[in-house]
């Protein structure tokens, strides 16, 4: 039986049962006319007791106290002058000598105890034993149902409810307001419920956050790889063509005969090898995190160092300089970093910023945006950078134009890694007549 109602059903017929053969077995232990020597052996007692009471009692009161015995008992009564009373055979017939008070003569009250009494009874209580048992077989119809309703339903409910719990479903609420158990084990889903949501949410968050961490590293990795296959491939020339110079030079071989000018090379190439290695060691410093984030500098005195750095250079190629900085705005991050990132980027635009051309540099304040954070814009025009070339020029070694082999390749690299390390976002892109780049923290 998995059905809890046909069990409640079976419980309370059982318990039904058993009241009925308790009353039964009270009806015959405490009922005088149950048995019929329980009955005998009560009607001898209470004749005995009418006896005494008749004893030397006026002859009236007796009769009428004889008379009251035999209809409240059931029994049959006579009183009878002694003389004239003869014994019967009868076994069940009760005698008692009595003397009155008004009266001289011998009395024999006789008492015969009547069995239809016992016989009623057990036949009334035969006829009652299949309507209690009908009435019980209902009453436990009736609390079986009501069971069901107030009891099955809401632990039904219940079970629904940590079958979803166990889904992870958490999106719904348990409504039993109760303030038995069954409201408190309602009460106590609902609370581990939201605990329960509460603690998936945070591990989701971790695991999110993890994952993102893993996708970062992997992606750090990969770059990492892809950097030192570059920085294999941008050493491996100039050393060749340095160690190609000195044995050219060692053993006297055509143009090499001219030591004192490829001296002059080969001292330029090294030069160019050791500015290189710097700036590698730079990216592993920055990589390392081995920096000061959150320290303030003015990112207005770096800018105006580096466009000081290239007066001449803009001075030369008749380039209009339209500078809109304002003292003292800060930005958050090492400053000598974020001076090699941000001469890079301005070097690169005066760099490419064809004679005649035209650089704006522009700073705005926090409380001077909408977004309420510090922004710089350098544009130059006219310039134009292929759309396909954007994505790719903050990576390493990365060039837009092959042709040209100036530079390292990591300027725009190691600015990118500046900026990320800073938490500034960064952007560069095409603007109707030049290129445009933005930086924002």
């Amino acid at each position: 039986m998995k059905n809890l109602s046909v069990k409640v059903f079976f419980s309370f017929l059982l318990i039904s049962l058993l009241m009925i053969a308790a009353l039964y077995l009270c009806i015959f232990f405490l009922t005088p006319y149950a048995g019929e020597k329980k009955n005998s052996q009560y009607i001898q007692s209470r004749s005995e007791e009418l006896a005494q009471r008749c004893m030397n009692s006026s002859y009236v009161l007796a009769d009428d106290m004889i008379s009251e015995f035999a209809m409240n008992e059931g029994v049959n009564t006579k009183l009878m002058d002694a003389s004239s009373y003869i014994q019967q055979d009868e076994k069940e017939e009760l005698f008692f000598p009595l003397r009155f008070s008004d009266r001289s003569d011998e009395y024999v009250l006789c008492v015969t105890p009547v069995s239809y009494s016992t016989k009623a009874l057990k036949n009334s209580l035969l006829l009652c034993l299949p309507i209690m048992v009908l009435l019980a077989v209902i009453i436990s119809l009736i609390g079986a149902k009501v069971f069901s309703y107030y009891m099955k339903k809401p632990i039904i409910r219940m079970s629904k409810i940590a079958e979803r719990m166990a889904q992870q479903d958490f999106g719904w609420y348990c409504p039993d307001e109760r303030d038995d158990e069954i409201g408190v084990l309602a009460k106590s889903l609902n609370k581990l419920s939201d605990e329960l949501s509460a603690a998936l949410s945070r591990l989701n968050d971790k695991n999110l956050y993890l994952k993102n961490e893993i996708d970062l590293e992997k992606e750090r990795e990969r770059r990492r790889m892809l950097f030192f296959a570059g920085v294999s491939h941008e050493l491996k020339t100039p050393i060749s063509v340095v160690i190609g110079q000195i044995d050219g030079m060692r053993d006297g071989i055509g143009v090499y005969k001219d030591r004192d000018k490829y001296l002059n090379k080969c001292s330029e190439t090294l030069n160019e090898l050791l500015e290189f290695i710097n700036e590698i060691l730079l990216v592993s410093h920055i990589d390392m995190g081995d920096d000061k984030k959150d320290e303030k500098v003015n990112i207005d005195g770096i800018l105006d160092e580096e466009i000081a750095i290239y007066d001449t250079l803009i001075s030369d190629k008749n380039i209009e300089l339209i500078y809109d900085v304002p003292d003292n705005v800060q930005f958050k991050g090492d400053e000598k970093l974020l001076k090699k990132a941000l001469g890079n980027v301005v070097g690169n635009a005066i760099k490419y910023t064809p004679s005649g051309g035209r650089i704006r540099i522009e700073l705005d304040k926090p409380q001077d945006t909408g977004s309420g954070k510090t922004e710089l814009m350098l544009t130059n025009a006219p310039a134009h950078i292929d759309e396909q070339h954007i994505p790719h020029l903050f990576e390493a070694f990365y060039r837009a134009d092959p042709g040209k082999e100036e530079g390292s390749g990591l300027g725009l690299y190691i600015s990118a890694m500046v900026f990320e390390m800073c938490g500034a976002e960064y952007a560069i892109g095409n603007t109707g007549d030049g290129v445009e780049f933005t930086l924002r923290q």
